[in-house]
């Protein structure tokens, strides 16, 4: 080491001492002992109360004497029937992630207020199937909606939250990577709640949905928007030369943009697509209603890419580079299959041809396969998007 070096490491090892003898010596809380079981018994601060649980529920890995785990059975048998809910809900979040506590405060923690069951509820590993499921059955929505929140959920567990027909736990259930839902359970939550918005959107997105299944969620998608180009095969006319124009324009497209001219509605959809508001769906929206400016902004948007560009893919009679924007947007397959057969469709009415009919579970499939490997393959999406 040169000696201007050492004389500098020095120095900052000097002034690295100095900071740390200024530094205040770090807090450290006692152990729990007879005082804090005295203070449970005594003190009428919840406050108290509840440092004293969340003191225990850090703590607990240090106790293994035989006279030490009485003592901590005796503290928790004072905080579980504690009147104040803040007390027993401070005890539930220090101990719900842990496998060291006594089962029996769990499961009781599990069936109190939902305010202290949800932590547990969601985390604790000491719940077994048969306890979840007692719990789904028995208490309101609130606590269903917790369990279906837990990292793994077993496929009985997941047939006892669907049992109770309620479409928001529906929705987390199946929003849930670790929920296993068998095909059975994500038919049944097609047929039961697929109407709805946020189930839907969260279906398409489970990487284990059967094509059957898919081709079912596409046709319902289609029924819900009202969209007659893919539920009859048929196109309003307006909407085909609105779709058609643009794809043989390949420029600026004027609809809906009457009051503020295309870099306003640019600037108007890019507010509501940073404010979350700017979904598939609404794109999807947008095209039915013959919105093609809409449609062509949101994607833009999502994707990342020049407007220009983007319509030029979307457009292209090279199928795969309308997959390929599809992808860089982030649109799952239901998604891209309804814009691939909007699109299909809009050209046939106008071209006074026949439409394309032969949508079944073989072309979806082979389709859906396709989608995959062009996902996979970077390569081969970048040299697509690049036109």
């Amino acid at each position: 080491m040169r000696p201007e070096d050492a004389q500098a490491a020095a120095s900052g090892g000097r002034r690295r001492e100095a900071l740390l003898a200024r530094a205040p010596a770090p807090v450290t809380e006692e152990p729990l002992g007879a005082a804090d079981v005295a203070r449970l018994a005594a003190h009428r601060s919840p406050e108290e109360r509840a440092r004293i649980a969340r003191k225990l529920g850090r703590g607990l890995q240090s106790f293994t004497e035989p006279r030490e785990r009485a003592l901590v059975e005796a503290v928790l048998a004072l905080l579980v029937k504690d009147v104040a809910v803040e007390v027993r809900k401070a005890l539930a979040e220090a101990v719900a992630d842990r496998e060291d506590v006594p089962s029996w405060v769990v499961r009781r923690l599990a069936r109190d207020e939902i305010e202290v069951a949800e932590p547990v509820l969601e985390k604790s590993p000491l719940l077994s199937d048969e306890e979840l499921v007692a719990i789904v059955q028995t208490n309101a929505m609130q606590y269903a909606l917790a369990v279906a929140g837990r990292s793994r959920l077993s496929e009985v567990v997941c047939a006892a939250l669907l049992d109770r027909g309620e479409t928001p736990v529906a929705a987390k259930l199946v929003g849930n990577p670790g929920a296993q839902l068998s095909r059975a359970a994500l038919e049944r939550v097609l047929a039961e709640h697929g109407r709805d918005r946020t189930v839907r959107d969260r279906l398409v997105r489970r990487p284990e949905l059967p094509f059957e299944l898919i081709e079912k969620l596409v046709r319902l998608v289609a029924e819900r928007l009202e969209w007659e180009l893919v539920e009859n095969m048929r196109l309003p006319l307006a909407t085909a030369r609105a779709i058609v124009r643009a794809a043989r324009e390949r420029s600026t497209i004027d609809l809906l943009a009457r009051e503020h001219g295309p870099r306003g509605r640019e600037q108007a959809l890019a507010e509501r697509w940073r404010a979350g508001e700017l979904d598939h769906e609404a794109l999807l929206a947008m095209l039915r209603e013959g919105d093609v400016a809409g449609f062509e902004i949101g994607v833009a948007l999502h994707a990342g890419e020049p407007l220009g560009r983007v319509r030029r893919l979307l457009y292209d009679a090279d199928r795969r580079r309308l997959a390929a924007v599809c992808l860089k947007a982030g649109f799952p397959f239901p998604h891209y299959l309804l814009v691939r057969m909007a699109l299909e469709l809009a050209e046939a009415a106008v071209e006074g041809r026949p439409a394309r009919s032969d949508y079944g579970p073989a072309t979806v499939r082979f389709l859906a396969e396709q989608y995959q490997k062009l996902a996979a393959d970077r390569d081969r999406l970048a040299l697509l998007l690049a036109v």
